[in-house]
């Protein structure tokens, strides 16, 4: 029987430069703009990031709102 922690998805690959950008956005807190493929644009700050989604915060004391990888168009700093 396979415990809880055998079974995690594939780990964040940091030696890619993205992945490292965004890090460095997380850990400075830099306000982003998102754009999705379907158009769809959110400004915010990112808390975290996985394999699979980016978890951005839109406004104070609102739930964060997770946006799947696949579903970003593009992603720039605000400031």
């Amino acid at each position: 029987m396979q415990s809880f922690f055998e079974r995690r998805g594939p780990r964040l690959d940091t030696t890619l430069p993205s992945v490292r950008h965004v890090q460095e956005l997380i850990r400075i807190r830099t306000p982003v703009n998102v754009v999705l493929v379907s158009g769809q644009e959110f400004d915010g700050v990112i808390r975290w990031q996985d394999s699979h989604f980016l978890a951005m915060s839109t406004e104070p004391g609102t739930p964060l709102l997770l946006i799947s990888l696949t579903a970003i168009a593009s992603l720039r700093a605000l400031s």
